[in-house]
């Protein structure tokens, strides 16, 4: 991975007829709906988010995070080319969670339903989410839904990894290391169709739990309904 010294960042995020509450916990889109999250980080630039000791590290990137609604459509797209995208999480009990093109936490969209969902980590580009320490959890999601979303009919999720690094790491005794790319993880619905895929090429898509008694889980094209020994996000269900 070459060295990064410029930073570059384009996030464009657009929301038709927004209305409702827009408090950390609820945020309505609704009344016609569409809500519309692109990010785009390309050109060697660096998108970094970390926490000090015993603290959680919380990155977002065109997702969506506890309690939205939508009511209709909602796209997700990321894009990193040629760039590094981390989150990092320092210490004991320490809580990691990076989300791109995700949606975590009670979501729902409905009105008809739809929600795209793509990321594309392509050029030595690296994506990665650490938690360090015993009792640390890392989560990390590409263009994936985690925790009673719903969404009622479609879905469709793509990730493409094209010479690029995506690395999801807990360390420490009791460790918790959850992945998703392009998949459904814990309570969500959809109703009706569905598509789910993962391109993986020349590069390296890596989970890691490490220490006694650690647990690490990967989802890749796939539903999981979160039957795993320790929930790994206690606050998306």
């Amino acid at each position: 991975m070459k060295a990064f010294a410029l930073f570059a960042l384009s996030v464009v995020a657009t929301a038709a007829m927004a209305a409702g509450p827009t408090s950390p916990s609820s945020i309505t889109i609704a009344n016609g709906a569409v809500s519309i999250q692109t990010a785009t980080i390309k050109n060697h630039s660096v998108v970094q988010n970390d926490s000090n000791a015993r603290n959680t590290a919380l990155q977002n990137v065109a997702s969506n995070a506890g309690d939205i609604t939508i009511k209709g459509y909602s796209k997700q797209t990321a894009t990193v080319n040629d760039s590094n995208l981390t989150n990092k999480a320092v210490n004991k009990d320490d809580f990691a969670n990076q989300n791109v093109a995700s949606n975590a936490g009670k979501v729902e969209v409905t009105g008809s339903g739809s929600s795209e969902q793509s990321a594309s980590i392509k050029d030595d580009s690296t994506v990665s989410n650490k938690a360090a320490g015993g009792g640390a959890d890392a989560l990390q999601s590409l263009a994936s839904n985690n925790g009673k979303v719903l969404v009622k009919g479609v879905s469709k999720q793509d990730v493409s990894v094209n010479e690029s690094t995506v690395a999801n790491v807990a360390n420490g005794a009791n460790a918790l290391a959850t992945q998703n790319l392009s998949s459904n993880m814990g309570h969500v619905t959809v109703a009706g169709y569905s598509n789910q895929t993962t391109s993986v090429s020349h590069s390296l898509v890596l989970n890691k739990a490490t220490g006694a008694n650690s647990h690490a889980a990967q989802n890749i094209a796939s539903n999981d309904a979160c039957n795993e020994p320790r929930d790994p996000c206690p606050t998306c269900h």
